[in-house]
Order: structure tokens, then sequence, then C-alpha cells
């Protein structure tokens, strides 16, 4: 329902027996179009469901603005915040209808029932605004509509993917993919993967038309400047009962690239726990008990977009070391996971040079914080993670 590029009109999707159309139009006033909807959009919807406690059944959202940018787009910046109040706005103006196909009877209703804002004269007397007649706005929650709000509970995407992994996603296709496949390749196994044509799966997402082959393969390998292919933003992404895994092959008759995707099961504990590790020694050096290593990679989530970038970008080496960066995240506070991803990305942008290589210096320092241990020079006999 919501497309991966900007529209200019309604969306509209036809599931089982009823025929949707979201965003584009008002119900009391056919001259009067209100924007149109994208995954930008579907990306502010999830942010604000990820302010839902567990297990609460309320219409009714309660979030700061703040905190509201933070989880939309890891910054709440001037330029970020007034783009995500206009998407906002365009959330409070729209409307979906959804017409039953057997009796041709349709029913419309508001995506947002109601929100509550708050103006206050600017906290910092520098600020510009001081010196004008405007204020400063304050989101303090909103009230979703209630069919919407039931609708949202039968969407059976939801009920396979995590909504902060969706709003961690940079691009725009790939989060339409990860709204759309996760939940059709639940089912299907790296030996049996669901499969889908390119060209179907843009049509799907709303994506603008690519003639040639090449160029539908293009958009899903090639890296930017600032983020990583879609086929990488997408492959190892954490879904409600897995991993969601992807990858590109041609068809039969080689006249067209598809997507396959399956879904590994959440069986990370007896993996990581299992031959010999570096890590675990470290973790048992530390005077900590087995049973609460055993709790902490029960919970044990694989790599996300944004901790790959950060190894990437620290020329780290991945592949083969997989295993020990996974328990390194389960074994350490996010705060400290990340934050030597970044002092390793920051060494690596200033030139300090490892005495081995970056993986290995990261490894070492992994292994040193779990332990307990504080830093030390890395020598040339100490190796890669087993």
């Amino acid at each position: 329902m919501f497309a991966a590029t900007k529209q200019t009109g309604p969306r509209e999707v036809e599931i089982g027996k009823r025929f949707y159309q979201i965003g584009g139009f008002h119900p009391l006033r056919p001259d009067f179009h209100p924007p149109a909807l994208d995954v930008r959009h579907a990306r502010a919807i999830f942010t604000l469901l990820s302010f839902r406690k567990p297990n609460e059944n309320t219409q009714l959202i309660r979030f700061s603005f703040y905190e509201f940018c933070r989880r939309y787009a890891r910054t709440n910046g001037g330029r970020y915040a007034r783009a995500i109040k206009s998407i906002v706005a365009d959330l409070v103006d729209s409307y979906i209808r959804i017409t039953d196909l057997p009796t041709k009877v349709s029913r419309q209703y508001r995506l947002i029932e109601r929100i509550q804002t708050e103006s206050r004269p600017p906290r910092r007397k520098d600020s510009r605004l001081a010196l004008s007649n405007q204020s400063e706005i304050f989101f303090n929650g909103c009230t979703l509509s209630p069919e919407f709000f039931g609708l949202l509970g039968e969407i059976a995407e939801l009920q396979h993917l995590k909504l902060g992994v969706f709003t961690a996603i940079r691009a725009p296709l790939a989060q339409a993919i990860y709204l759309y496949i996760p939940s059709r390749a639940h089912h299907h196994t790296e030996r049996n993967p669901f499969e889908i044509t390119l060209t179907r799966l843009l049509e799907q997402v709303a994506y603008p038309a690519l003639k040639h082959k090449s160029v539908r393969h293009k958009i899903f390998t090639q890296h930017t400047k600032t983020s990583r292919s879609i086929v990488q933003q997408l492959d190892r992404l954490e879904t409600v009962k897995g991993v969601f895994r992807v990858r590109l092959a041609e068809t039969a008759d080689g006249s067209e690239w598809k997507l396959q995707a399956w879904v590994e099961k959440n069986q990370h504990q007896p993996k990581l726990l299992s031959g010999n590790s570096k890590l675990i020694a470290a973790w048992d050096a530390s005077g900590r008990t087995r049973e609460l290593l055993e709790k902490r990679l029960a919970n044990a989530q694989p790599l996300n977009d944004y901790e790959l970038d950060l190894l990437e970008k620290a020329a780290v080496k991945v592949k083969g070391n997989e295993r020990c960066f996974v328990l390194a995240k389960a074994m350490l506070s996010p705060a400290e996971f990340t934050g030597l991803l970044a002092e390793a990305k920051g060494e690596e942008f200033e030139g300090r040079k490892a005495k081995k290589n970056p993986t290995a210096r990261l490894i070492w320092r992994l292994k040193s914080a779990i332990s307990g241990r504080n830093f030390a020079p890395l020598s040339r006999s100490q190796g890669l993670d087993s």
C-alpha cells in the first residue's frame, strides 16, 4: 500500500476481495487533493506505533516530537525536523478508502483522528525565533482512527516485520520491499526460496519502470556514497520470526533477474555457544556466569544495517567473522558495541594503521571489553577469532 517513490495520486491496491485507496483524495471535497502517500509516510506511521508499550491496545499514542525525530531519522536536526513535520501533516490530512468488491460498498475514514500539539515561546533566548512572533511546536501525541487502528491489527505484514528494523533501513526501495516480502518468504527456506522477478517486484512497490535487465540488476546491486546496495541492506535483516535473507538469481531462460527470499528461523543460541571462541573465554575470565551468558545469547540479534555500515567503513572483514561480531553484540551493551565500531571507523578515516589489520584490532578490543580489561597495544601474534 505504500509506494517506494513519491506519488502524484492515490495509491490503489487490490487485495483479496477488497480494493484499497490511500492518500491523495478527500471523500467530501472531490476538487481537493491532499498529499499522496509513499513509504516515507509508512515509516512515520510505524514510528508512531513504536511508541506503544508491549501488549498495549490503545488508539492514543503519546510521544515527544524530539524523540519521534530521533526514531524516524536518528537525528532531530532542523532540516530533518521540518521534513518530518511535513510528513506528519500529510498523514493528518489523509484518508483511506476500502471497497468491498462483491457489494461495491466503499467506506472512507481518516488515518489520524486527532493530534495534540502545543506552541510555546522559544526556550533558547539567543534563538532567532526569540526575535520574531514564531513559537516552537511540541507534539504530545496522536490518536489513530478506530478503523485504521483495527486495519493495522489485521495486516499480516506487521506480524512479521520489526518496526525498529524498518525505521533503520535507509533506502526507500529497501523499506518498501521489507514491508512487502518477509511475510511471503516466511515459510520458505534457502533450498526453496520465495521468488519474484525484479520487473514484478518493482511494479508491486510502484517503482518507476526500468526497461533493461541490466539496469534493474544495477538498481539492486550498486553502492552509493551514503548507503550500501539494496540487496545488502535487505539481507540478514531481523524479523519477528527470524532473519530475512535475500539474493539475486537469473531466471531459467536468462531473460530476467529475480529476487529469492527466505527466513532463517531464530536459532542463534545453539550456534553461538557451539565450538571454541576467544570471546566466550573472555566472558568466563570476567567472572560472570554462563547462565547470564545464555540469557544474553537467547536474545542475540544479527548485525543491523547501521552496524554493517560502520564495519564496512572501518575496513573490517565481516565474512568469516560474523559469528564473532554477533557474539560480541549480545555480550556487550548496545552503547559499548556501537561505540567500539564507531571508534574503529574513526581510526580508519584518520589513517591510523593497525599493527596487523583493522579486523584483528577490532576483535581484540571487543574481547578486551568483554573481559573487562583495559586496552593495550595489539601484538602481531594475536589473530582473528576462530
